[in-house]
């Protein structure tokens, strides 16, 4: 189910719900497919949501000209919104997770050998 979308220029970010959290994927807003390598899970939702909205951010301000008289709002808006993810991202601990390592664990066979880190 989709929760909410922030629309770029090219790609439209889209929040959805996922077992392990929250997944921004994103859409192409031509053909309106997905990119199946641009996904990532974040555990909590304002991340996610920041992330969503700093990412079209970044598609508005880097498809824009310099003949644009929006560019420096451009600019200025997407500065803005990495420094929310920024602040977001490091109080809640949650800096986000590619979706294809999250399918690669979840292929993992569960009575296969555990590898740990220390």
């Amino acid at each position: 189910m989709i929760l909410a979308a922030c629309e770029g220029r090219h790609w439209q970010y889209e929040i959805v719900e996922h077992a392990d959290g929250y997944v921004v994927r994103m859409r192409d807003l031509d053909t309106g497919d997905l990119d199946a390598e641009g996904a990532t899970v974040f555990r909590t939702m304002p991340v996610a949501f920041a992330f969503a909205e700093m990412s079209a951010a970044f598609d508005r301000f880097t498809a824009s000209t310099e003949e644009e008289a929006d560019d420096v709002q451009m600019a200025t808006d997407f500065a803005v919104s990495e420094r929310v993810f920024c602040d977001l991202s490091s109080r809640l601990c949650d800096g986000g997770v590619a979706g294809n390592l999250v399918q690669a664990w979840e292929r993992r066979p569960a009575d296969g050998p555990r590898l740990t880190l220390h």
